[in-house]
């Protein structure tokens, strides 16, 4: 079980293992923390100023020290190909760019099969999450 500053710390873990072609897939119920989590690994990877939550844009793209960083988002998306296709989801998941997507589990499970896979659990106490890890290799690695 996990607070907001562990969460971000862990956030911070992973971002310092990320580069050109990784893969963070979030996934938890709507305010369980998976904003918090990717806005703390964006912070890391040294993306600057403002950190809006692109589930209106689907898919917003950072560059910090020489990092492509897309944030994806697909809380307003069904998931479904035509769909995703649409909004160049599969275009984005085949570059070399590190990714980050909050709703991951409305892509195919071919696409979770590379990268790690964090998801956000509520617990009975409404200040703690539960975390879980599952770490399914990093691209380029």
């Amino acid at each position: 079980m996990m607070d907001q500053i562990a969460l971000e710390k862990l956030a911070r873990q992973i971002a310092g293992r990320m580069g050109p072609g990784s893969r963070l897939f979030l996934s938890g119920d709507l305010g369980a923390g998976k904003s918090v989590f990717a806005r703390a690994v964006l912070r890391e990877l040294g993306v600057k100023g403002s950190i809006p939550s692109p589930s209106f844009i689907v898919n917003t793209v950072y560059n910090a020290a020489g990092l492509a960083i897309h944030h994806i988002d697909l809380y307003r998306l069904k998931g479904i190909p035509d769909e995703l296709e649409f909004y160049g989801i599969y275009e984005v998941l085949e570059s070399d760019a590190a990714i980050i997507v909050e709703w991951a589990e409305r892509l195919d499970a071919v696409i979770l099969m590379n990268g790690i896979f964090v998801s956000i659990d509520f617990t009975d106490n409404p200040m703690m999450r539960e975390v879980k890890v599952d770490e399914r290799g990093l691209a380029g690695n």
